[in-house]
């Protein structure tokens, strides 16, 4: 049995023993469209799956300097915050992930081996799969 176990009255659940991550995707208006990049197929959790840009905290790194990160390695551009948007908490196999989204403003030209400007249905199959990142930007996205 895993995740939750009842022990009298009282309900655990195995997840608080998890280490949390967290982490920021971020949104990328062009018009009606949206920034989606492709995981490379040997990612670990979600291969193939198109998303969002994001990446996880460092250290003491502020969310001004992982939303820049994010933006020259993933995509070649630099990245700005503009504001939150929403943000949401998953249990994964191996630990808690928990995930704001932000909008972020552009400047330059992507240079991800995989990325193109598409509506926010180039997220439902990965929302399917369990992406944090499409569940958070489609649900922005119905708003």
């Amino acid at each position: 049995m895993s995740g939750n176990w009842a022990i009298g009255c009282a309900l655990f659940r195995s997840d608080v023993e998890k280490p949390v991550k967290r982490s920021v995707a971020v949104f990328i208006r062009n018009g009606s469209q949206i920034l989606s990049t492709r995981r490379p197929d040997s990612d670990d959790e979600l291969p193939g799956v198109w998303g969002l840009p994001a990446g996880s905290f460092r250290g003491d790194e502020t969310l001004p300097d992982l939303i820049r990160r994010i933006g020259m390695q993933k995509l070649g551009v630099r990245l700005d915050p503009v504001r939150k948007l929403t943000e949401g908490t998953q249990a994964r196999s191996a630990y808690i992930l928990h995930m704001e989204l932000w909008e972020a403003s552009m400047v330059g030209v992507p240079s991800h081996p995989e990325f193109r400007w598409a509506s926010a249905d180039t997220l439902v199959p990965g929302c399917a799969v369990g992406s944090l990142c499409c569940e958070l930007a489609l649900r922005e996205c119905t708003l």
